[in-house]
This record gives structure tokens, sequence and C-alpha cells, in this order.
């Protein structure tokens, strides 16, 4: 593998960085200015994929991770869960551009050169305050903070139970259910 020892890029106010971690595995990191929260994408061994988010202190939300075997599932929940906040779409994709090609590089796949990252519908709420709809007859049931999106649910670190009955500080629910306030 080609050592390339911490390559950073700004686009804005987002900072994309390339950690090696020995010979094999390495950290691509995500920050925003803005929020001061980074996402973090880190190989930990053959098929072994973490994704981190962590929150600036003074949010005081959960810090999250999840875990993988599969490098593309891992790839694309790191660039689902990024800060967008305050930046154009030319200059977020930009960024993820960049983020792609240090995990084709580091994967030694072929580059992809034509992309389309689509924008899920609450990335930008995320680390925000958001309200939890029921399924059925849309009523509120939970308020809370978004914490990740994992494929078609979001993660809330609930703080207000209106008819919830679920205890859990932390819990997930469908996207369709989640309104930003």
């Amino acid at each position: 593998m080609k050592k390339i020892a911490g390559e950073t890029n700004h686009f804005q106010n987002i900072t994309v960085l390339l950690h090696y971690i020995g010979e094999s595995n390495y950290r691509i990191e995500w920050t925003s200015k803005m929020t001061k929260g980074s996402t973090n994408l880190v190989k930990t061994g053959k098929n072994k994929y973490v994704v981190m988010r962590k929150w600036p202190e003074s949010k005081a939300l959960a810090n999250v991770t999840a875990n993988f075997t599969s490098r593309n599932a891992a790839f694309v929940h790191f660039i689902k869960n990024v800060d967008i906040i305050k930046s154009s779409d030319e200059t977020i994709n930009k960024a993820k551009q960049q983020c792609l090609d240090y995990f084709t590089q580091c994967e030694h796949i072929k580059p992809v050169t034509k992309t389309a990252f689509p924008k899920p519908r609450l990335q930008g709420a995320l680390g925000r305050e958001v309200i939890v709809k029921h399924k059925r007859n849309m009523s509120d049931i939970a308020k809370g903070h978004l914490l990740q999106l994992i494929g078609n649910k979001a993660e809330i670190q609930v703080t207000q139970r209106y008819t919830l009955c679920n205890p859990s500080a932390k819990q997930q629910f469908d996207t369709t259910q989640v309104y930003i306030l």
C-alpha cells in the first residue's frame, strides 16, 4: 500500500483526512467546522469496518458506532452520516468524491469516475432536534436528537416520550416517522 501520511483536503467548512493504520488498515475522517463533529470510516482488519460518529461535547449527544463486514455497506453508511450543514451541494459532492477516491485507493479497487451521491432526506438533520410520529395516525410519540441514519432507520437519542413506552435512551424508527423540528 502506498503510504500517505495524514493526507488532508479542505472543502470550505469540511475537512477530509486519510490516516493509515499499519500496512493495510486506514481511517477516513470527515470533520465539519460548523458542528465540530466528525464521522470516521475505519478499516480495523480483513472484512472489519467501523463507522464512528463523534459529537462535540457541547451537544451532549451519545457518540455512535456501527460495525460492518462489507466494505461497500460501511462506505455507504459513512457517506450517509457525514455533516453537510451549511455547505453547498457542489462542496458536499466534491468532499464525498474525495472520500470515495481515498476508499477505492485504500481498498485497491478500480476508481469510480461517474458518481451521483444521493442526499438522504434527514442527512441535514444529524444532531438536530426531531419529532417522531406514529406510523398510522401521525400523532407525536417522542422527541429527541437524530444520531445516525442506518439504512431506512433513524437512530434517535430520545429526550421526551409522549406515547412511547420503551424506556431506552436510544431507539431506531423508520425514517418516514421522523421530522425536523
